[in-house]
């Protein structure tokens, strides 16, 4: 497979004709880890950090003025700093055929060879510092492959890179920000399906508030981003696709009316719930905004919970919690779908937001843990009216 680190479930599937798409080895549930892998190239964000680095030939930075590009000069710069064998390997990403199969990779390609041309025609003199051949060619490599990170660093992964955008993606790529190697990606499994053995993993490679948008401006977005038309299923639906857009927005709206209802009632939570499921069928992966509402949910729920009444039975037993017009069967139900939406969105969080979901985690424990007492001691108190009516019956008997 080669370029992950230990763990990948995914491999390169390359047909005739087409770029390289990455696919799944065996079938993968949600929330399944797909790989881990280092950057093959990281360009750091400032070309600075290369033109004034100790012992760095002070003719880099005369040639970034002339050349009026600094980034494609640095992201050679950090090209030479890698061991042959790996500056190889980035080399051979641009592989033979590359340019025919793959139409912004030939943009991107003529585009670096006219600043290329046109320098060398300018400045014979300061030309003869750069080996051109190699340049090009990382040029093209990152302006094609590269992944632009939240810290504007630009890398290359010999498997990350090709995965495709989709509107409707099944995996989520985060970027480890913490520990070595700087640029780490982690992938994992979003599509609330799990992913098909052979399958195409995809990402999303546009923000949520623009995913939930219409098609027009989703497809403004893609190209923007990624120099591409978007052609995933999401999209390719006509008529369909405008009026599920149309029932997407209509439902976000309904959804945060019903959560926002102050205070909450059943009837408010039960619509919550309903509009969360049929999000779920319309875009069946994780999301920040359904994991934000499914919290927002079991607060809700946490509330209602909270409206108990004290009431004496006719038993050994003085008080017990009972939730008006619900069985001690329904309230555990209850409180068992709470949990469910604080576990099913923790583990959301995790998937899109890797290490920044730390903090969001210690908070859903907190939420939680008056859920969770409140569990157990419906649980207890089940317990201690079973055996009083078991002693009862044996007592009758």
């Amino acid at each position: 497979i080669g370029g992950g680190d230990g763990g990948v479930r995914a491999e390169l599937l390359t047909k005739a004709g087409c770029s390289p798409s990455l696919v799944v080895v065996r079938k993968l549930r949600w929330g399944t880890p797909i790989l881990a892998e280092r950057p093959m190239l990281l360009v750091e964000a400032d070309p600075s950090f290369y033109f004034n680095a100790p012992g760095a030939d002070p003719r880099l930075t005369e040639i970034a003025v002339a050349m009026g590009d600094a980034c494609r000069l640095a992201a050679y710069v950090a090209f030479k700093q890698l061991h042959a064998r790996k500056q190889k390997e980035l080399l051979g990403m641009w592989r033979e055929g590359l340019e025919e199969s793959d139409e912004l990779a030939r943009a991107v390609h003529a585009v670096n060879r006219q600043g290329v041309d046109e320098f060398i025609k300018d400045e014979p003199e300061l030309s003869k510092l750069i080996y051109w051949s190699h340049f090009l060619l990382v040029a093209s490599i990152l302006g094609r492959f590269g992944i632009v990170n939240a810290d504007g660093s630009k890398a290359v992964y010999a498997m990350c890179s090709h995965i495709r955008h989709s509107c409707q993606p099944n995996a989520a790529l985060v970027t480890i920000q913490q520990g070595f190697p700087k640029g780490k990606k982690v992938l994992h499994v979003i599509g609330l399906d799990g992913i098909d053995r052979g399958e195409e993993i995809t990402v999303s490679a546009i923000g949520e508030g623009v995913l939930v948008s219409p098609k027009a401006l989703r497809a403004a977005h893609v190209l923007a981003t990624t120099g591409l038309v978007c052609t995933c299923p999401h999209c390719a639906e006509g008529a369909c696709t405008m009026a599920r857009d149309n029932r997407i927005t209509a439902l976000i709206t309904e959804l945060s009316t019903a959560l926002f209802m102050q205070p909450p009632t059943e009837d408010s939570t039960e619509e919550a719930r309903q509009c969360i499921q049929e999000l779920d069928k319309s875009l069946p992966f994780s999301m920040l905004l359904k994991a934000k509402a499914k919290v927002l949910l079991a607060a809700a729920r946490g509330e209602l919970v909270q409206q108990t009444a004290w009431q004496p039975e006719e038993t050994v037993a003085a008080s017990v919690i009972q939730w008006t017009g619900l069985d001690s069967k329904d309230q555990q139900q209850i409180l068992l779908d709470t949990k469910r939406l604080y576990d099913t969105a923790a583990k959301d969080f995790e998937c899109l937001l890797g290490q920044g979901a730390v903090s969001v985690l210690k908070r859903l424990e907190a939420s939680y843990r008056p859920i969770r007492d409140q569990h157990k001691m419906l649980l207890r108190y089940v317990r201690e009216r079973d055996s009083v009516q078991r002693s009862g019956k044996e007592f009758a008997n």
